[in-house]
């Protein structure tokens, strides 16, 4: 575990949580909050690097023979079932209990929608009542799914980096040529949520690990457990700080670019320098960020990106119909502490278990 980069999950999930906050109120409807949909791009690009560094010496070790690379790719395959679906499908459950998705059109209609949604395809599916129904922010799922699946066949690319690079660039062009092309009323449905489109996001972590594989920090890392000198210290601050401002700094003038472009391709820079950098662990922010509450709140961030979005509309309906009202800023801070109780007990009492005994019964 890299623990910066696993409390860093928290962070982007509360800005995820922020840019939903709008459906509570329109007081929250602005782009400093709004903008915060950026923190899937970095799930998606930290997924590739996570996957790349908890993986790429047990694929490299499973390529001495068949059967021994197949075993590989099954565990990798359950592991990744068994982390994405169990909570998927609970969530998807109750949204459909709860009539999140109502039965106006008939049984067929609602089937059409709960099984793309039930085998995650849903995000292939270029419509946003489809892609969005039920448990809204399962869509990313769709996505992460589609990486699974070709991680383990694209693997090698990690040992050939030139290869690896050339794939990118390819990806990056067609991104930045299709956006120019697309007509506004497709962009949400073909470059935001469409699983194909997103995987160019995976295969930016697979590069920067890549390029952090063969930096003089991993190989500092890998050789001592030693605290790093002063100087080194006060760099690796110095560092951090540059790439969180330089994040920033993307995100602020982020309204002054087209949207389509933000959905992904805008933010790829600030958002690899900022998993490069803190992967390296050397300066005082990942110290905050290894502190065990937010590594905590890293590790139930999965939970708390699918959980809140559901609250947040079961808040607005018993609004509605027990006709109360909240300030906004009360309701968002009780939904916020709701969210964090809920994700924490399903990460111990649901995520784990069910995910220990999958691999036990798949494996």
């Amino acid at each position: 575990m890299i623990r910066p980069l696993t409390s860093l999950r928290l962070v982007f999930a509360l800005m995820v949580f922020a840019s939903h906050c709008n459906i509570v109120s329109s007081t929250f409807d602005i782009p400093l909050l709004t903008e915060g949909y950026v923190g899937v791009s970095f799930f998606f690009v930290l997924s590739g690097f996570i996957i790349s560094y908890s993986y790429d010496s047990r694929f490299s070790a499973a390529e001495v023979g068949k059967p021994a690379l197949a075993m590989a790719r099954r565990k990798f395959w359950v592991a990744r079932i068994a982390r994405i679906y169990p909570l998927h499908w609970l969530m998807l459950f109750i949204a459909a209990a709860i009539g999140t998705y109502t039965l106006a059109n008939g049984w067929g209609d609602w089937a059409r929608h709960f099984v793309p949604n039930l085998l995650l395809c849903q995000g292939y599916i270029p419509d946003g009542e489809y892609y969005f129904s039920f448990n809204s922010p399962s869509w990313s799922l769709c996505c992460e799914q589609l990486f699974y699946i070709l991680f383990p066949l694209i693997v090698p690319l990690l040992h050939r980096p030139r290869q690896l690079y050339s794939l990118f660039a390819l990806c990056t062009v067609l991104v930045i040529g299709g956006m120019w092309f697309t007509p506004a009323e497709m962009m949400k449905n073909i470059w935001y949520v469409n699983p194909l489109a997103r995987f160019p996001d995976f295969l930016l972590g697979m590069v920067v690990y890549v390029i952090f594989k063969s930096s003089d920090s991993a190989q500092w890392r890998k050789a001592t457990d030693t605290a790093p000198a002063a100087s080194s210290f006060r760099m690796a601050t110095l560092k951090e700080a540059a790439a969180v401002a330089l994040f920033i700094g993307f995100y602020l003038f982020s309204i002054h670019v087209p949207q389509v472009y933000r959905y992904s391709c805008y933010y790829w820079l600030p958002v690899a320098l900022v998993i490069f950098t803190f992967a390296q662990q050397g300066g005082i922010l990942s110290r905050i960020l290894s502190s065990r509450p937010l590594v905590w709140g890293g590790e139930i961030s999965f939970g708390f990106y699918l959980i809140h979005h559901l609250l947040f509309r079961l808040f607005t309906e018993a609004e509605r119909h027990l006709q109360f009202t909240l300030s906004p800023y009360i309701a968002i801070l009780l939904l916020l502490a709701m969210t964090i109780i809920i994700s924490g007990a399903s990460y111990r009492w649901f995520e784990q278990p069910v995910g220990k005994w999958i691999k036990r019964l798949l494996v």
